[in-house]
């Protein structure tokens, strides 16, 4: 039997929209697992976020630290209906990492209702010079109340920190200074020199598809071995998505 809506008005049709399709989801319960699905999706939206930021943004946001770049990014992205109502996808930042022992904070966290897993990325202000690229990979000298210990963003992916079992993490980078072709490269380098050693293990070498530029000169692929250092045991390799937003243009 068909129902016709007359309590309904022209202002709500978009919310029994909403509910088809959470109702063709809910049927469908393969897409809450389809990581490749709502990886992708969110990638897009990276990329789209970046292709909109206007040269007067730009502008403000390359004399800004890196707290309030994220709020821009959150802002641009809550803004987009489609990312917030027919995607249902959410923004956190800073929320706590899911690691029992290897305690930290991602800078941004996406998820969605309708997807069991979540995507979360890595944020560092980055320049011209070489602490600045360490810092976005690998610093094996980092210092804290005198106290040497390793760290850097794309670290944190391979010790089974951030992503924790999951396959995919992603990196963005806010260039404030420097050219952002040699920035891209210097940090190239420090990635294909990866090597890093837990008692026995070696692991973070480039794998699988190793360094993979796209046709987007601002966002490259980084795969990777991966060991978790607390429990000491092999991980599935870690696909790494690399965005570079260029302020300085």
């Amino acid at each position: 039997m068909g129902v016709t809506f007359v309590h309904i008005d022209d202002t709500h049709q978009a919310d029994l929209g909403s509910l088809e399709l959470i109702a063709k989801i809910a049927k469908n319960n393969t897409l809450r697992n389809k990581d490749e699905f709502w990886t992708n999706l969110i990638l897009d939206y990276i990329t789209s976020l970046y292709n909109s930021i206007s040269q007067e943004e730009k502008h403000i946001l390359k004399t800004k630290n890196e707290r309030t770049v994220k709020e821009f990014i959150r802002k641009k992205l809550e803004s987009n209906y489609t990312f917030t109502e027919t995607h249902l996808l959410t923004v956190e930042l800073e929320p706590q990492n899911r690691h029992s022992a290897l305690l930290g904070f991602y800078d941004i966290k996406i998820r969605s209702s309708l997807w069991n897993h979540y995507f979360s990325f890595e944020c560092k202000c980055l320049e011209d010079k070489l602490f600045s690229i360490l810092e976005y990979v690998y610093n094996p000298n980092k210092m804290k109340k005198n106290r040497k210990y390793e760290d850097g963003g794309v670290y944190r992916f391979l010790v089974n920190k951030y992503s924790t079992d999951k396959n995919f993490g992603g990196m963005i980078g806010f260039v404030q200074d420097g050219d952002c072709s040699n920035i891209k490269q210097a940090i190239f380098e420090q990635i294909k020199k990866l090597k890093l050693n837990s008692n026995t293990h070696c692991f973070g070498e480039l794998s699988g598809e190793g360094l993979l530029e796209t046709e987007f000169p601002y966002y490259f692929q980084s795969t990777h071995t991966r060991y978790d250092i607390s429990e000491n045991r092999k991980c599935e390799p870690i696909k790494i998505h690399h965005f570079l937003y260029d302020f300085t243009r």
